[in-house]
C-alpha cells in the first residue's frame, strides 16, 4: 500500500481495528492485530468469516482469533508487514494528537501571562471596572483550563495506553520475524545473526564453540507416504525435541526445510559430539502416532554434522564444514553422527 493516501488509508483502518478489538475485548497481539486490520481493508474470505463470527456474537478468545490468522493470514508475510507499516503511521499520527493537546492545555499560560501584563502595565488608579475585567477574563480562562485540563488528561491517559499497546506489538512482530512460524524455533535469519555474533566473540578469544547441521532422514519420501500435515507435526516433533537436548545457552534454529542448525556456545569438539549423540538417541527411540486412532507413522531418524570453530573461521567456512560431515553422515547410512574430524 504505497502512498500517502494509501497510508492514510491503512492508518484508518488500524484504528478501526483497535478499536473493534477493545470493543469485544481483544488481547492486543500482533496477529489480532493483522486480524482485524485485515477484516477492515475488506480482505476476502476472512471479512466473511469474521462477519459471521460477529453475527453469532462469537467470543473472541486467543484460540479463535489465532485460528483465523493462521487459516488466512499466515502464509502471507506481506500481510504482516502491511500491520507494522499502518501501526507505526497511526503511533505517529496518535503523537502528533498528543502533542496537539498538550498546547491546548498550555494555552492557559498564555491566558495568565496576558492578564499578568494587564495589571503590572496599568497605572496605579487602575478603575474598578478594568480590575474586574482582567479577574473575570482570568476566571473565565482558570474555568476553561481546568475543564480542558480533565477532559485532555483522560484523552491524553487513553492515547499513551494505545499507544503503548501499539509499540508492544511492533516489538512482539520485530521478534517474530526470527522465529519460524511452523516450529516456533528460530528462522534462518535467527541463525545467520547468531552463528554471526557468536563468531565475533570467539575470533575475539570467547573460546570454543560447536555448530551442528541436523537433518531429517529421507522426509521426502516420508511427506508423500503420509502427507504434509503429517510432515508438519513431524518438523514441529523435531525442533522440540531438539530443544530439550540441548541447555539454555544453546541456539536451535530452523535451517531449512528438513534441516536444523544448533549453535553450543562454549562446547568443545567432544562435548558437541555427545550432545548431537543423545539428541539423535532420543528421536530414533520414539515411535510417533498421529490422530485420535493413535495410528502409527514409525520411526524419525537424523543425520548430522558437526563442525568446531577454527580460528579466523567465516560463517561460511564453519558452516561448511559442518555440511560436508553432514553428507558423509547421509553417505553412511543415515541415523548417526559424523565430526568433521572424521573427515580427516
Amino acid at each position: 500500500m504505497a502512498g500517502s493516501k494509501g497510508m492514510e488509508q491503512a492508518t484508518k483502518w488500524m484504528r478501526l481495528a483497535t478499536s473493534k478489538m477493545q470493543l469485544l475485548d481483544v488481547a492486543p497481539s500482533p496477529h489480532n492485530y493483522a486480524v482485524f486490520f485485515q477484516y477492515f481493508a475488506a480482505s476476502q474470505p476472512l471479512k466473511k468469516e469474521l462477519d459471521r463470527l460477529l453475527s453469532k456474537q462469537v467470543e473472541f478468545t486467543p484460540e479463535v482469533c489465532e485460528e483465523l490468522y493462521l487459516r488466512h493470514l499466515e502464509k502471507d508475510s506481506g500481510k504482516l508487514r502491511e500491520v507494522k507499516d499502518a501501526i507505526r503511521a497511526l503511533i505517529a499520527q496518535m503523537g502528533a494528537q498528543l502533542k496537539d493537546l498538550v498546547s491546548d492545555m498550555n494555552g492557559y499560560d498564555t491566558a495568565l501571562a496576558a492578564c499578568e501584563a494587564s495589571l503590572l502595565g496599568a497605572d496605579e488608579g487602575l478603575e474598578l471596572e478594568s480590575l474586574k475585567e482582567v479577574v473575570s477574563a482570568l476566571l473565565t480562562e482558570t474555568r476553561h483550563a481546568r475543564d480542558t485540563c480533565q477532559a485532555s488528561s483522560e484523552v491524553v491517559g487513553q492515547l499513551n495506553a494505545e499507544i503503548d499497546s501499539l509499540r508492544s506489538a511492533i516489538e512482539q512482530m520485530s521478534e517474530e520475524v526470527l522465529e519460524d512460524a511452523l516450529t516456533g524455533i528460530g528462522n534462518r535469519r535467527a541463525f545467520d545473526l547468531e552463528i554471526g555474533k557468536i563468531l565475533s566473540l570467539a575470533n575475539a578469544g570467547g573460546g570454543d564453540f560447536c555448530l551442528l547441521l541436523l537433518d531429517i532422514d529421507n522426509f521426502k519420501a516420508f511427506n508423500d507416504e503420509h502427507g504434509h500435515l503429517v510432515g508438519d507435526m513431524v518438523l514441529r516433533y523435531v525442533a522440540q525435541m531438539i530443544k530439550r537436548g540441548v541447555k539454555g545457552r544453546d541456539i536451535v534454529t530452523r535451517y531449512g526445510g528438513e534441516e536444523f542448525g544448533v549453535i553450543l556456545p562454549r562446547t568443545g569438539y567432544e562435548g558437541g559430539m555427545s550432545v548431537a549423540h543423545a539428541i539423535t538417541d532420543t528421536v530414533a527411540n520414539q515411535a510417533l502416532t498421529v490422530g485420535k486412532d493413535k495410528r502409527s507413522v514409525g520411526k524419525v531418524t537424523l543425520s548430522v554434522g558437526l563442525s568446531l570453530f577454527c580460528a579466523d573461521d567465516t560463517p561460511t567456512s564453519i558452516i561448511s564444514r559442518a555440511d560436508q560431515s553432514l553428507y558423509a553422515a547421509k553417505a553412511r547410512g543415515r541415523n548417526i553422527v559424523v565430526g568433521e574430524k572424521a573427515l580427516l
